[in-house]
C-alpha cells in the first residue's frame, strides 16, 4: 500500500517504558510498519492533564511533517478545552478532537459533554474520535452513536472497532443496526481486528466507507495491524478505502500532507 494512515496513535507516557513515545519514536514505529502519515493524541491529557499533554503532543508533532494531533478535550474541563481547540485556527497540525471518558472518569451522554460539544465541539467543526468499549459503561458504543445522533455535524471515530477487547463481539454490529449513523466511522485499533472475521463482520454491516486504519500504537505494535489490513478477505478497493480514503472523508484536514494523496 502506497499509502496508509493510522488515525489512532499516542504520544507521552504510558504506564511502562515501552508503551510511550515521543513524536521521534513513534514515527519510526510508523515507517517500520509502512504507514505515511499519523494522527496522536496525548496520553496524559487523555487523564484530565489537557493543558501539559495537549502541549507536548503539539511540540512533539512539529518537528515530524507525517504526523497530525487531535487535541483532547474533557467536559470538566471546558475552558481549557476551548483554548485547545481553538488552537486549531492558526496551528495546521490540529486536525480533529479526542475524547477518552474511560481515562478522563466521565459518561459520554453527560450533560457536562452535551455542553462541550454545543460550545466548543461543534463551532469548531473538527472531527472526534473516542474511545469506545464494551468494558466501558460509560462509553458503550450504543452511547456514542446516540450522541452522534444528537450532533449530526460532528463527524465521529468510534475507536477499537466500537468494542474495544472484552465484551460481546457483535455489540457494534448490533448497535449499528438498531441506531445508524451517517456521521460515524470505526478504527482498527485493538487486538480484536486480528480475530477472524471481527472487520469483516463489522464492514458487511457498516459498509466499506466506514472503516478506518489504527492501531493505538504505541500500546500496541503498529506493524502487526499492517499486515491484517493486507490479509484481510476484502477486494483492493475496499482495501484501499480502509488504508487511507475513509480516513480523508472523517478527517478532511489531512488532505494534502506529507504522506497523503489530495484524494
Amino acid at each position: 500500500m502506497k499509502t496508509l494512515i493510522d488515525v489512532h496513535s499516542h504520544l507521552g507516557q504510558s504506564t511502562n517504558a515501552a508503551m510511550s513515545a515521543n513524536g521521534e519514536r513513534l514515527c519510526e514505529l510508523a515507517r517500520e510498519a509502512g504507514i505515511t502519515h499519523s494522527v496522536a493524541f496525548s496520553i496524559e491529557a487523555c487523564y484530565g492533564g489537557l493543558d501539559a499533554g495537549n502541549r507536548l503532543a503539539v511540540e512533539e508533532a512539529a518537528s515530524q511533517q507525517v504526523l497530525s494531533i487531535m487535541v483532547v478535550a474533557h467536559p470538566n474541563h471546558l475552558e481549557s478545552s476551548r483554548r485547545w481547540v481553538e488552537q486549531a485556527r492558526a496551528n495546521s497540525k490540529i486536525v480533529g478532537i479526542k475524547l477518552h471518558p474511560v481515562l478522563g472518569n466521565y459518561d459520554i451522554l453527560s450533560g457536562t459533554v452535551y455542553r462541550l460539544f454545543e460550545e466548543v465541539v461543534v463551532p469548531s467543526g473538527l472531527p472526534v474520535l473516542s474511545h469506545v468499549g464494551n468494558e466501558s459503561p460509560n462509553v458503550t458504543i450504543d452511547k456514542y452513536l446516540r450522541l452522534a445522533a444528537a450532533f449530526p455535524q460532528v463527524r465521529f471515530i468510534a475507536a477499537h472497532l466500537g468494542v474495544g477487547l472484552l465484551g460481546l463481539a457483535d455489540a457494534a454490529v448490533d448497535a449499528w443496526k438498531a441506531n445508524p449513523q451517517e456521521n460515524v466511522w470505526f478504527d482498527m485499533g485493538t487486538l480484536r481486528a486480528f480475530y477472524t472475521g471481527a472487520v469483516e463482520n463489522l464492514l458487511h454491516v457498516v459498509g466499506p466507507d466506514r472503516v478506518c486504519f489504527g492501531t493505538d500504537s504505541p500500546l500496541y505494535l503498529p506493524a502487526p495491524f499492517t499486515r491484517v489490513l493486507e490479509l484481510l478477505p476484502i477486494s483492493e478497493e475496499v482495501r484501499e478505502k480502509i488504508a487511507w480514503r475513509n480516513a480523508l472523508q472523517v478527517i478532511p484536514l489531512l488532505k494534502r500532507r506529507p504522506g497523503v494523496p489530495a484524494e
